[in-house]
């Protein structure tokens, strides 16, 4: 291992405390030892090295780093000074990974968009919703409004939605629940777009049925950007249910959002 990364890096960790003495009281550590560790003159084992770790709530492999990947991993997730995560937290931690999400993909995707979908494709019914995708600290999240849709599926005539986004291997994944009841609830899967400002994103959307049921379903959608500020009244004032009769749907929407399985299709997936 290296002594000066351990060093700088338990350093940092120290930032997060009232103080030496203080950590050391708390966490049982021989103070003139743990000195000597921070002023490089001497290393922990590796056993000690794992009380720390315990203590400051990081992985062993993660103090070993280099110390600017280890202050990123600090800086996305703050140590808990003597408090063990529960599992839940891991398993929370595991799922977001913040630190290894495309930052600068991200960036090029943020804004607002007008997101299409079939949700019953039997009564060929398309509707439009306004979805924002906006960066808050260190954390990607969505917001989502529906509206207008009270007499054809019986819920409010104004629902939101409040998420996360997530990306990996160049998609971007979203889990939304609705704001108030908490009933329906969203995951989304997209495939990034290589312009800058993207333009049209396809994929898949899973959901509960809020009708009847209750059902899960899956139905396909194409996300159409609106850029950083748009008009959001203008943009609001078109959600809702589409009258393609009335008006002029681009056919990358209309491709994007059929349903229905092809000769050769054996699964759901997006059509561009």
């Amino acid at each position: 291992m290296s002594s000066e990364n351990v060093q700088e890096n338990l350093r940092l960790l120290c930032s997060y405390g009232k103080s030496t003495s203080d950590i050391c009281r708390r966490a049982g550590f021989n103070r003139q030892q743990f000195n000597k560790y921070l002023n490089g003159h001497a290393q922990p084992s590796l056993a000690t090295l794992r009380k720390i770790c315990d203590f400051f709530g990081v992985d062993d492999h993660e103090i070993l780093l280099h110390h600017d990947s280890f202050k990123a991993i600090v800086r996305l997730r703050p140590p808990k000074l003597g408090v063990k995560q529960t599992s839940y937290e891991v398993a929370l931690d595991n799922l977001t990974q913040r630190s290894k999400t495309n930052q600068s993909l991200m960036k090029r995707h943020a804004g607002y968009y007008h997101a299409y979908f079939a949700p019953e494709p039997a009564r060929n019914i398309l509707v439009r919703t306004l979805v924002h995708l906006y960066r808050e600290n260190d954390a990607w999240l969505t917001k989502t409004i529906d509206r207008k849709l009270d007499e054809a599926f019986f819920v409010p005539s104004r629902v939101k939605y409040t998420g996360v986004a997530l990306e990996a291997f160049q998609r971007i994944t979203i889990l939304e629940r609705e704001i108030g009841s908490g009933r329906s609830i969203w995951a989304t899967m997209l495939y990034c777009s290589e312009q800058d400002p993207p333009n049209f994103l396809s994929g898949l959307s899973m959901s509960v049925e809020t009708e009847a049921r209750h059902d899960i379903s899956c139905v396909r959608g194409v996300w159409q950007y609106l850029g950083k500020n748009p008009d959001l009244r203008q943009a609001l004032k078109l959600c809702g249910i589409v009258d393609q009769d009335a008006e002029d749907i681009p056919e990358i929407v209309l491709e994007g959002t059929d349903n229905s399985l092809r000769q050769g299709e054996l699964i759901l997936s997006p059509r561009i």
